[in-house]
C-alpha cells in the first residue's frame, strides 16, 4: 500500500514520543510492517503516566492537590494539614515567632500535583504577621504587616507524600519529605531567614501605650483576661468566616493581631486595630502555585475604661456591643475586609 503523507517532527508510538530530524514526504509499506520499522534519524523518549492524553494531542495537566485526591487520601490530606498547622502553632513561640513578627499566622497551606499519576509538583505555606506601634504623643497606631509566601520543595507521588506525613503524626512538620533533603519546617525556616520588621517610629514622650504595655506597666485591670479576649476574637472569627467574609474574593482570611491604644492619663481606651491576612492560590499551566496574598487593618474608635471594655467583650468578644455603642467588632469588619 502506498501512502502519501507529511509527518510532523514529533510523533507518538505507544508510550514513546519520537522527534524526527526532518519531515518524511512519501512512504511505501504494509500497514502491519510499520511497527517493525526502525526510526532512522529520530530521538525517542519514554512518556510517564502523568501525561493526560486529549483528542488534540498529549499534555501534562495539573491540579490543586485536594482536587486530585479521592476517598481516604483526601481525608488523610485534611488530617495532615491540621497536624502541620498545629505543629507550627506549638513551636512558633520558641522558633519563628521569637523574631520581630511574634504572631505569625497560617493563611493558606496548599500543594499541586499532576492529575493522572498524582506526582507532587509544588507546595506553599502562606503566613501573615504584624507589628503595631502606638505613638505615645497622639495615640495613633501604625502597623507593619506582611505576608510570607513560603515554598516547600516536594517530589515523588501523592501517595508517598501522604504516607510519610501520616506516619510522622505530630512530628509531620519536621519529617524529611520524600525525594527531598528537607521538611516543611526547613522550608519555612529558609523563607523567614533574615526577616526583620521596619524600624519603629522615633521615640516621643506622651501618655499613650498599647494595651499590652499598659498592663505590663501596672495599669489597672486584668492582663490575662485581655489576652483571653484577643485569643477568643481569633477563634470566633475563624468560626464565622466560612459563611461570611471567606465567601468573597478570598476563601482564606485569618486574624493576625488585635491591639488597642490606651490614654494612661485619662485611663481610657481610645482606639483599636484588628489586622487580618488573606490568601488565595491557583495552579498555573506549569503546575506551579500562583499566590495572591495580602493584609488589611480595620480600625475601631472607642472611649472606654480598659476594665469596662474587657467586661463588655468577655462573653462574646466578636458580637457584643462595644461600650457606649450599639455596634460590635463584627460590625466594624463588614465594610473593611476584602
Amino acid at each position: 500500500m502506498s501512502i502519501l503523507h507529511t509527518f510532523p517532527r514529533t510523533i507518538r508510538i505507544g508510550h514513546y514520543m519520537c522527534t524526527l530530524e526532518a519531515p518524511m514526504k512519501r512512504l511505501s509499506f504494509s500497514f502491519l510492517a510499520v511497527l517493525a520499522l526502525p526510526l532512522v534519524g529520530a530521538a525517542c523518549s519514554s512518556q510517564s503516566d502523568d501525561i493526560d492524553a486529549t483528542e488534540d494531542g498529549v499534555k501534562t495537566s495539573y491540579g490543586d492537590f485536594a482536587s486530585i485526591l479521592e476517598g481516604a487520601d483526601y481525608d488523610r490530606w485534611i488530617a495532615v494539614k491540621k497536624q502541620l498547622q498545629t505543629g507550627f502553632d506549638n513551636i512558633c513561640g520558641d522558633t519563628f515567632c521569637s523574631g520581630d513578627y511574634s504572631n505569625l499566622t497560617t493563611l493558606r497551606l496548599q500543594c499541586s500535583a499532576t492529575t493522572v499519576a498524582k506526582k507532587m509538583k509544588d507546595c506553599a505555606w502562606v503566613l501573615g504577621g504584624a507589628i503595631t506601634y502606638v505613638n505615645p504623643a497622639t495615640g495613633a497606631t501604625s502597623v507593619d504587616d506582611r505576608t510570607f509566601d513560603c515554598k516547600i520543595p516536594v517530589a515523588g507521588t501523592a501517595k508517598t507524600f501522604l504516607n510519610t506525613l501520616s506516619a510522622a503524626g505530630d512530628k509531620a512538620l519536621r519529617v524529611t519529605l520524600p525525594g527531598t533533603k528537607g521538611s516543611f519546617y526547613d522550608g519555612i525556616a529558609n523563607c523567614l531567614s533574615g526577616v526583620v520588621g521596619d524600624l519603629p517610629p522615633a521615640e516621643v514622650p506622651g501618655p499613650f501605650l498599647s494595651m499590652e504595655d499598659y498592663f505590663n506597666n501596672g495599669g489597672a485591670g486584668d492582663g490575662e483576661a485581655w489576652d483571653g479576649i484577643r485569643w477568643g476574637l481569633g477563634t470566633a472569627f475563624d468560626q464565622v468566616c466560612g459563611d461570611t467574609f471567606c465567601e468573597g474574593d478570598y476563601s482564606d482570611i485569618a486574624s493576625i493581631k488585635f491591639s488597642c491604644a490606651v490614654d494612661t492619663k485619662a485611663n481610657k481606651v481610645r482606639s483599636c486595630n484588628w489586622t487580618f491576612g488573606f490568601a488565595n492560590t491557583s495552579v498555573n499551566s506549569k503546575g506551579l502555585l500562583d499566590i495572591d496574598s495580602g493584609t488589611q487593618t480595620c480600625s475601631v474608635k472607642l472611649y472606654a475604661n480598659p476594665t469596662t471594655l474587657i467586661n463588655a467583650l468577655k462573653a462574646d468578644p466578636l458580637n457584643a456591643h462595644l461600650p457606649g455603642k450599639t455596634t460590635s467588632l463584627y460590625d466594624s469588619l463588614i465594610d473593611c475586609l476584602p
